[in-house]
C-alpha cells in the first residue's frame, strides 16, 4: 500500500512549500492545500501603497464590438461549414431581424457584400427548417419588404455590389407571395423593390420582362420610376440598342419619355463622367417636344466644367445667360455656374470679383436685388479643389470675405479636403477645429477626417498628440473609421508597444469590415513583422494580436510569417506558427505538403530536435497528408541538422520502398548522413553500387558526397583513389567542390595529411580551395569541433 504521507511530503518539498498535513486534529496553520503549486517570476510578499493611490487598476480590454445579430449569423456560417449544431432558431431570427432594423435606422452604416451573404444564408436556413417549428417561418411580410428595401440601397449607404442580392430577392418575394395573410400594399412594394434590384444589379432585362408582365394586369400598383429604374439598368451595362427598345415598350404602354426620366439618364453619364454618352442622350428628343429641365442644363454645364468640355458647351451657356429667370433660387443656382464657367476658361479673383458686380446690377434692373451668398464661392473653391489649386482656393475664400460672406461648414469641408490633399497637415488641422463647432447633416467630414489621421500618421516626425486628438473625437462621436485608418492607427500603435490600444482599436473596427478590406487591414499590419529592425519579442507580440483578430489570414501569409521566424533564429516561434495553422478550423487554411517541407527545412537549419519531435508527430496523425520523395528528402535534412544522421538514414529506405523512388537531391541528403552515421561507408557504398548498377549520371555534386561521406568514416586512402579515379568513374576532373569535401570531411588528424597530398598532386585545385573563407568545423547542427573546414557553399534543398 503507497504512503499518502510520503506522496504529500514530496509535493511540498519539490515545490518548496513548508509541510502542513490537512488531517492532523491539532494543526495551528491553515491548510495550504489550495495553494498555486507554479513557482512566480516575483516575489509574492504583499506591499502596502500610501492608501491604496499609487495602485494601478487592470486595464478592461474592449470585446470585439459586432453589428446586432452579426455574431449569432456568423456562428451559424461556421456552423454550417464544421457540420455543428447551429444556434437556436428563434436566436437566428431575432438576430436576421436585428440586423436589418439597424441598418436601417442608422442609415451611415454601410452594408458589406458579406453582411448580404449572411442574411441570406440566415434566411435559407430558416426556411429550411421552418416545419420543424410551429408558426411557419417567423418572419412577417413587412419584415421582408423592409431586407428588400435595404437590399435596394434604399435609406440605407451600400458599401459594393454583391452577387447574392437578387438571389436573395428574389427568395425573399417568393415568400412574400407565398404567404397566406398577404397584405395587397407589401405585395406592391416587394414588387417595385424587386425590380429595382434586377435593373441596378445588372439584370436589367429581366426587371424589364417582369414589369411587362405586371405592368398589363397591375400597372396602377406598380410605381411609373421603374421604367426609368430600367433605362438606368442598361445604361449601366452599356446597352444602348435594348435602351432604345425600352423608351419604345414605353411608349406602347402610353409611359412617356418625359423630362425626368431624360433628366435622370444625363445625370447618370454625367456622374459617370461619360461626356460623350451625356451629350448624346441631351441631345435625344423629350416627348411631345418638351426641353430638358433646367437642373439636366445645370448637370451638363458642371460636367462641362469638370471634363474639360467647354467649346461643345458654349451655345448651351449662352443660351442660359440670356434667359431671363423666373425667380431668385433659379438665379442664384445660374449665378454659380456662371461663375464656374469663367473659372474653367482662367479669368482671374479680379476678373471674377467684376463679373459678380456685374450680375449684382443687373438684377438691380430687373426689378429684385440679389447678392452672392457663401453657396457660389463654395462653388468656386470646389473647382480650384478639383484642379488641385489650393493657393487659388485660398484667394476664393479671400474673395468671399470681400463680399462680407463667412465661411459655413461647407466651406470648411473644402478647405479641409484640398489642405489635405495639398499636404498642408497644419491648416488642415486648423479647418478641422473651426468645423468642430459647426453641425453637420450628415458625417460628410468623416472621410476627410480619416485623410487626415493617414495623412499625420505617415507624417515625419510623427505628433502623436495631434492624432490622438483627432481619433478621440471620432470615438466620442461613434463614427467608424475607413480601412486606411485602421491600418495607419493599427501601425502607430504597433511602433509604439501600445497593445492594448492595438486591441482596442481592431476590436471596435476591425469586425465591421468585409472580408477583402478585413484582409487588406490585416496585410497592412503583418508588414511591421518583417522589419529587421524591430525585436523579435515585439513580433511576437504582434503577429498574435493579428492573427486571433484576423483569422481568415491566408495559408501564405502564414508561412511567410513562419519563415519570419527561422531567419530571426526563433525556430520555436516558428513551430507555433505551424501549429496554429494546422489547428486552425478555417476551411482552405490547412497545412499541405509543401508546408510541411519549408518546416522541416526550417528546422533543419536551426537545427531545434524539440520542434522536429513535435512537427513530425503532428505529421504522422495528420491523415490528409501522403509522404512523397520530397518531404522524406526534408525529414532526412531535418534529422541530420539535429545531429541524428542514423535516423535520418530511415527515411532514405522508405524513399528506396517507395513508387517515386529517389531523386538527385535525396541522394546527395543520404551520402551526406552516412558521413555521420555510424558504420556509414556501408550504406553509402550500397547507394553507389546502386548507382553504378542501373547507369544513373553522376553529378560532381553526388561525386564530392560520396567522397565526403567515405572521408567521414576515416576512409582515407579510398578517398584518394575515387578522386584520382573520377575521370574514369563518372567522367569528372578533380575540382574545388571535390578536394574541399574530402578535407571537411576527414577527423582533424588527417586533414594535415590530406592538404600535403592534395598540394603535390593537384596544385593547382588546391591552391583555389585555400583561397576559400574559413570556419570552425562543427556539425550540422552548429556544434563546434575541433579543426577547421572550407566554405563551399552547397545547400541542399529537398
Amino acid at each position: 500500500m503507497h504512503s499518502h504521507l510520503t506522496r504529500h511530503v514530496v509535493r511540498q518539498m519539490v515545490y518548496n512549500a513548508l509541510y502542513s498535513e490537512t488531517l492532523c486534529w491539532c494543526r495551528s496553520f491553515p491548510s495550504r492545500r489550495q495553494q498555486a503549486r507554479k513557482c512566480l517570476p516575483f516575489s509574492a510578499i504583499p506591499k502596502r501603497t500610501f492608501f491604496g493611490f499609487s495602485r494601478q487598476p487592470v486595464r478592461q480590454q474592449k470585446p470585439p464590438d459586432f453589428d446586432p445579430g452579426l455574431k449569432e449569423m456568423l456562428q451559424l456560417g461556421q456552423a454550417l461549414v464544421k457540420h455543428e449544431r447551429p444556434p437556436p432558431r428563434a436566436v437566428l431570427k431575432q438576430a436576421f431581424i436585428s440586423f436589418v432594423l439597424d441598418k436601417q435606422e442608422n442609415e451611415r452604416l454601410a452594408v458589406e457584400d458579406s453582411h448580404i451573404g449572411l442574411l441570406l444564408a440566415t434566411f435559407r436556413y430558416l426556411q429550411d427548417t421552418q416545419e420543424e417549428e410551429e408558426g411557419g417561418l417567423g418572419l412577417s411580410v413587412g419584415e421582408m419588404v423592409n431586407t428588400m428595401s435595404l437590399l435596394t440601397g434604399t435609406g440605407v449607404r451600400r458599401a459594393t455590389e454583391t452577387a447574392n442580392t437578387v438571389s436573395f430577392a428574389r427568395s425573399l418575394f417568393e415568400e412574400v407571395n407565398r404567404m397566406e395573410d398577404m397584405v395587397g400594399e407589401y405585395r406592391q412594394q416587394g414588387l417595385n423593390a424587386l425590380i429595382e434590384i434586377l435593373a441596378s444589379k445588372k439584370k436589367p432585362e429581366e426587371a424589364r420582362s417582369l414589369l411587362e408582365a405586371h405592368w398589363k394586369t397591375e400597372a396602377s400598383s406598380i410605381d411609373q420610376k421603374q421604367w426609368t429604374n430600367v433605362l438606368l439598368g442598361f445604361a449601366k451595362v452599356d446597352d444602348q440598342p435594348q435602351m432604345i427598345r425600352t423608351i419604345e415598350t414605353m411608349e406602347r404602354y402610353n409611359v412617356p419619355f418625359d423630362c425626368l426620366t431624360h433628366q435622370y439618364i444625363v445625370e447618370f453619364y454625367a456622374s459617370h463622367k461619360n461626356v460623350e454618352m451625356m451629350k448624346k442622350w441631351y441631345d435625344y428628343g423629350v416627348a411631345n417636344g418638351l426641353k430638358p429641365t433646367q437642373r439636366t442644363i445645370r448637370r451638363v454645364l458642371s460636367a462641362c466644367v469638370y471634363n474639360n468640355e467647354i467649346e461643345w458647351g458654349e451655345p448651351l451657356m449662352r443660351t442660359l445667360v440670356d434667359s431671363e429667370a423666373s425667380n431668385a433660387n433659379y438665379t442664384k443656382a445660374h449665378w454659380k455656374l456662371i461663375l464656374q464657367w469663367g473659372a474653367a476658361k482662367g479669368k482671374s479673383v479680379e476678373e471674377l470679383d467684376r463679373l459678380l458686380n456685374v450680375m449684382v446690377q443687373k438684377t438691380k434692373e430687373q426689378g429684385f436685388h440679389l447678392q452672392p451668398d457663401i453657396g457660389m464661392i463654395n462653388s468656386l473653391i470646389s473647382f480650384a479643389a478639383f484642379k488641385n489649386d489650393p493657393y487659388t482656393a485660398e484667394r476664393y475664400l479671400t474673395l468671399g470675405r470681400n463680399w462680407g460672406l463667412e465661411p459655413d461648414s461647407k466651406t470648411l469641408l473644402l478647405q479641409l479636403e484640398y489642405r489635405v490633399s495639398s499636404g498642408d497637415l497644419d491648416g488642415a488641422k486648423a479647418a478641422y477645429d473651426d468645423l468642430k463647432g459647426r453641425e453637420l447633416e450628415t458625417d460628410a467630414d468623416l472621410k476627410l477626417v480619416s485623410r487626415l489621421i493617414v495623412a499625420l500618421c505617415n507624417q515625419k516626425p510623427m505628433r502623436y498628440n495631434v492624432i490622438m486628438e483627432l481619433v478621440d473625437d471620432l470615438s466620442e462621436r461613434k463614427a467608424r473609421l475607413s480601412p486606411d485608418t485602421v491600418s495607419a492607427l493599427g501601425l502607430l500603435h504597433l511602433q509604439r508597444a501600445e497593445l492594448h490600444d492595438l486591441l482596442d482599436l481592431l476590436n471596435s473596427h476591425a469586425y465591421h469590415f468585409e472580408p477583402s478590406k478585413r484582409i487588406s487591414i490585416c496585410n497592412d499590419l503583418i508588414q511591421y513583422c518583417f522589419d529587421r529592425s524591430v525585436l523579435t519579442a515585439k513580433v511576437w507580440d504582434a503577429y498574435n494580436i493579428i492573427r486571433k483578430t484576423f483569422r481568415e489570414m491566408d495559408l501564405e501569409t502564414r508561412i511567410k510569417m513562419m519563415f519570419e521566424f527561422f531567419e530571426r533564429g526563433r525556430s520555436d516561434m516558428a513551430t507555433h506558427c505551424f501549429g496554429h495553422i494546422r489547428h486552425l478550423d478555417m476551411p482552405g487554411i490547412k497545412p499541405t505538403l509543401e508546408t510541411y517541407v519549408h518546416v522541416f527545412e526550417g528546422i533543419a537549419k536551426a537545427a531545434d530536435a524539440e520542434s522536429l519531435s513535435l512537427v513530425h508527430n503532428m505529421l504522422k496523425l495528420d491523415v490528409t497528408i501522403e509522404p512523397d520523395t520530397r518531404l522524406y528528402n526534408a525529414l532526412m535534412l531535418a534529422y541530420l541538422g539535429c545531429d541524428d544522421a542514423g535516423r535520418s538514414l530511415m527515411f532514405w529506405d522508405d524513399i528506396m520502398h517507395s513508387r517515386e523512388g529517389p531523386t538527385y537531391n535525396s541522394i546527395r541528403i543520404a551520402l551526406r548522413a552516412c558521413e555521420d552515421a555510424a558504420f556509414g561507408e556501408r550504406q553509402a557504398r550500397d547507394i553507389w553500387s546502386r548507382l553504378k548498377r542501373f547507369d544513373i549520371q553522376v553529378t560532381k555534386e553526388m561525386y564530392a558526397a560520396y567522397v565526403g561521406a567515405l572521408a567521414g568514416q576515416s576512409l582515407f586512402d579510398e578517398c584518394v583513389e575515387l578522386i584520382n579515379n573520377a575521370e574514369q568513374e563518372a567522367g569528372l576532373t578533380p575540382d574545388v567542390l571535390m578536394l574541399a569535401s574530402f578535407y571537411n570531411a576527414l577527423p582533424t588528424a588527417k586533414q594535415e595529411a590530406m592538404a600535403t597530398w592534395a598540394s603535390n598532386t593537384y596544385p593547382a585545385v588546391w591552391a583555389d580551395v585555400q583561397r576559400l573563407s574559413k570556419r570552425n568545423k562543427m556539425t550540422p547542427s552548429g556544434r563546434f569541433l575541433s579543426g577547421i573546414a572550407y566554405n563551399i557553399g552547397s545547400e541542399i534543398r529537398a
